[in-house]
């Protein structure tokens, strides 16, 4: 006893002078969602223990280390950590740096909580309903089990998989399914940097069939975005897409966030978010077949792409550089779609090359542009007309290409964001394609500053309410995102939300001296209109015309274009305010 005493003794020096006190700790097996680039990272909560909770069901052994591998076994094995004995449940094990490299075997085919304390060089293993569970239990969590426990490595194939939401007593939030009766779907990676530059990762899912997840209109496609490029776990984005809800973009893609949990494998907090996709409640135009011969002015989906591998058509700026046009809906093109796209694309550069008015405004929609812009100046997003910028057009001879809808935040306020805000296309570092164009045609400017004048009244104050709700929602979630991923997530969400509500406060102040500080309508009085509900419609009795902004206590907003006279407009049910007033909807859709 006394020599496996000096052994553990021995082995604890040799450990704290070989790697020093460690923040996070390492496990690889058959187990979960790994592969040797990636394995499972565990860090010390308060307590200074490293807790985690993993599948044994298919395999039981693995190897722990102190090393992250990057990709090398050899280094992996400096840090290899090992049991002094046989492993039991519900018990202290001691451990030891072995002097090569060997399993682990869990004593157990079942969830178990993993409890390493490398203060005392120990481990224990214990049923998983005993454990601290790794999610906050503020939001929704999705447990997604793929086919096997195969890990989802690549963001080409989907992988066979099945799910279940447990709303964890969020109000509103359905159940769908359980761990007895999961709901079928397939899942895959998804992105370009996101999924290579980042160990916590972004996913593309697709349900067996259409489901109304966390509220959102009903569809079989989603995706959960990690953020680890957001700093602010999400708020960028989020703050975006309320920007471009409140702007009026014909469609924004809804997200709510939850926490998630993989092959056994918490991974943190992510963004359920619709996915941009032709469809009656996304991209509203009429979709035209695949390899089409006839017919092909619409419906069209396409991106302005920042890579150039995807299937596409190149139009050259009018500085001599490529624009990538990646085409989404259709998918697969004829000649015919090819020649038509790639002329549609060419029209609009020469329109801008020859700063032809009359042809650019014929070619596309300037109102929406103009949100579209707005939107993308407001959050000086520099890379917003670089990469993840869509163009869609309805079917139609008079149809114009509409710009939208917004994606991709990430890049949002990291220049310019002090006290010398600038135009994102006055940006050397990116190629902002064709706004900086478009922004030399009077009568789009002229549309840039009436859609701003209209913004003004009350849309600024409703972003930072967007901002405030959202960091309300993710505060506690985003404290265990970041035990789980510490490069990424930030605990001080408060503090997070503080600076961007400063960075949008500049950008705006910035944009009242370029395009006016006065507002187009006339602030809302709550003397101006009555409000009434009954059956899920909203009846405004108005004096006068006017835009009035109404918005859910979460701080998600809409503008209705109200008449004098009666108004009658159908919501979904929920608490509303507008004018400062608070009125239920109930009955509705």
């Amino acid at each position: 006893m006394k020599r496996r005493i000096f052994s553990i003794f021995i082995c604890l020096l040799a450990f704290a002078h070989a790697f020093g006190a460690s923040d996070r700790i390492y496990f690889v097996g058959g187990f979960n969602n790994w592969d040797i680039s990636h394995p499972k990272v565990v860090t010390a909560d308060s307590d200074g223990l490293f807790v985690t909770e993993i599948d044994f069901s298919d395999n039981r052994e693995f190897k722990l280390s102190s090393v992250n591998p990057e990709g090398d076994w050899n280094r992996f094995d400096t840090g290899t950590l090992y049991p002094v004995a046989s492993v039991d449940e519900d018990e202290w094990t001691g451990l030891e740096v072995h002097p090569k490299s060997a399993n682990i075997k869990a004593p157990a085919k079942k969830t178990l909580t993993v409890k390493v304390d490398l203060d005392n060089m120990r481990i224990m293993f214990s049923t998983g309903a005993s454990g601290q569970k790794p999610w906050s239990g503020t939001l929704p969590v999705m447990y997604i089990n793929t086919e096997g426990k195969t890990p989802v490595t690549s963001k080409d194939t989907y992988l066979q998989a099945a799910y279940w939401l447990d709303p964890m007593g969020v109000e509103g939030v359905e159940a769908i399914g359980s761990a007895d009766e999961q709901a079928a779907m397939q899942i895959r990676g998804r992105g370009n940097y996101t999924w290579l530059g980042f160990e916590k990762k972004p996913y593309r899912i697709k349900l067996d069939k259409k489901t109304p997840l966390l509220g959102m209109a009903k569809s079989k496609h989603f995706a959960l975005l990690a953020h680890a490029d957001d700093s602010a776990a999400g708020l960028r984005n989020a703050l975006g897409f309320s920007a471009s809800e409140i702007l009026g973009m014909p469609w924004t893609p809804a997200t709510q966030p939850l926490e998630v949990v993989l092959n056994g494998d918490y991974i943190g907090l992510y963004w359920l978010t619709e996915t941009i996709r032709v469809d009656k409640d996304r991209v509203n135009v009429e979709e035209q077949a695949d390899g089409a011969v006839s017919d092909v002015d619409g419906g069209w989906l396409v991106e302005i792409d920042n890579y150039d591998s995807d299937p596409h058509v190149t139009v050259m700026n009018s500085f001599g550089q490529p624009i990538w046009f990646t085409y989404k809906s259709p998918e697969i093109l004829s000649s015919e779609q090819e020649a038509y796209l790639k002329s549609a694309m060419q029209s609009i550069q020469n329109a801008l090359a020859s700063h032809n008015e009359t042809a650019a405004s014929t070619l596309v929609d300037f109102d929406v542009l103009a949100r579209y812009f707005i939107v993308n100046q407001l959050m000086l997003d520099m890379e917003s007309f670089h990469g993840s910028c869509y163009l869609n057009r309805q079917r139609g001879e008079a149809e114009k290409w509409k710009f939208g809808p917004v994606w991709d935040f990430g890049n949002a306020f990291s220049q310019g964001r002090g006290d010398n805000p600038r135009f994102i296309f006055d940006h050397p570092e990116f190629s902002q394609h064709w706004i900086g164009e478009f922004y030399k045609i009077p009568a789009f400017v002229d549309a840039v500053k009436n859609v701003w004048k209209s913004f003004l009244n009350g849309g600024p104050e409703q972003l930072c309410v967007s901002v405030e709700s959202r960091a309300r929602q993710i505060a506690v979630a985003v404290v265990n995102d970041a035990r789980r991923w510490p490069a990424y997530s930030h605990a001080d969400i408060g503090v997070q939300a503080s600076r961007l509500e400063s960075w949008l406060g500049n950008s705006v102040e910035w944009l009242k001296k370029q395009w006016g500080a006065d507002t187009a309508v006339e602030a809302v009085g709550a003397d101006s209109f009555n409000l009434m509900a009954d059956d899920g419609v909203l009846h405004v009795r108005s004096e006068r015309d006017m835009d009035l902004p109404i918005y859910t206590v979460d701080g998600m907003t809409r503008i209705l274009s109200v008449r004098k006279g009666e108004n009658s407009f159908s919501l979904p049910d929920g608490f509303y305010i507008a004018g400062g007033r608070k009125i239920m909807i109930k009955g509705g859709n």
